[in-house]
């Protein structure tokens, strides 16, 4: 699936820029035959184009159509900001778009926008041409407003951020220190017990959104807190990093997601049939040093009970 678009809005069909009502008839017949998808209310999309983008990418598209009938001034938070920022998200991504504004405005939330009423950011961002809520206020934001997987998810993507930028993103060093610091300037104080909590347990050093599933579930379960992202030498001498590790119970855990063996960043101009080898390699080799080793995939992160049994029969304790 493609997670990157050049320009966005070129992508898009806009009934408004229609010269004639042949024109205008022209799309509503291509929506009617598949050709093309509404992605917003009078914004069209070319259904190959939006078949091949992820989750994420979609709700940009859709956010681009939305923010061309709103104000040039409007700034994007909470789930948009998050989309913009190229944070993760655990499930589906909203159908409406999310803006930040003033409680005295009125609000314009309605089946496209949903206005949030806890103030504007004195600095906003640029993304994509739309400005945005900095990035320690959109996961204060989230923290305060979703679920607490969700919410750890996100902060520790974002904690990540400082050491890992993306490119094309405006680079955002960030703290656990200051994202305490912006909880405390946001003026609605409902959720912000949760938002706390969150920011404490948030960990930079989780790698992907699989491994802040698994912190926030490995908790839940009940059972010890994991070291993250630490480096155990092999058998044969050489040094890896581990996703998750036990000294007490010599017990090396890793989330084993699909994108191992999709991702360029990862494959690094291997092919998935190589990774897999790689991958064995990697852990033979630990285990040949006498560390216990288990692997798990989302099934098992989504799930508390079943990765409390999958952890205590590898050996934790």
């Amino acid at each position: 699936m493609v997670d990157v678009l050049v320009d966005p809005r070129e992508q898009i069909a806009f009934v408004r820029d229609c010269w004639s009502p042949a024109e205008r008839a022209a799309l509503v017949r291509r929506h009617r035959e598949g050709e093309i998808v509404r992605v917003a209310r009078g914004a069209y999309v070319d259904a190959t184009l939006w078949e091949s983008l992820d989750r994420a990418a979609q709700y940009r598209l859709r956010l681009h159509a939305v923010a061309e009938r709103l104000s040039p001034n409007t700034i994007f938070s909470h789930e948009s900001a998050a989309v913009l920022w190229r944070l993760p998200w655990i499930g589906s991504w909203p159908n409406r778009v999310h803006t930040a504004g003033m409680e005295a405005s009125g609000g314009r939330s309605g089946v496209a926008v949903f206005q949030h009423t806890t103030g504007l950011s004195d600095h906003p961002d640029l993304i994509e041409g739309r400005l945005v809520t900095p990035l320690a206020r959109t996961v204060v934001d989230i923290a305060r407003t979703t679920s607490f997987a969700t919410a750890v998810t996100v902060a520790d993507a974002a904690l990540r951020r400082s050491f890992h930028p993306v490119d094309s993103i405006p680079a955002s060093a960030l703290t656990r220190e200051e994202l305490q610091g912006e909880l405390a300037l946001v003026p609605l104080r409902h959720g912000s017990a949760k938002a706390r909590a969150v920011i404490e347990f948030a960990d930079g050093r989780a790698d992907r959104p699989g491994e802040s599933m698994s912190r926030v579930n490995i908790r839940i379960a009940g059972l010890p807190a994991p070291q993250l992202q630490v480096r155990m030498r092999g058998r044969s001498g050489r040094l890896w990093i581990v996703d998750f590790w036990w000294p007490e119970s010599n017990l090396i855990g890793e989330f084993d997601g699909k994108w191992k063996y999709s991702e360029p960043e990862f494959l690094r101009g291997r092919t998935p049939h190589q990774v897999l080898l790689d991958e064995k390699f990697r852990e033979d080799d630990l285990r040949a040093a006498a560390h216990n080793f288990t692997r798990w995939d989302w099934a098992l992160a989504l799930s508390p009970p079943r990765l409390r049994a999958h952890l205590l029969a590898a050996g934790l304790r």
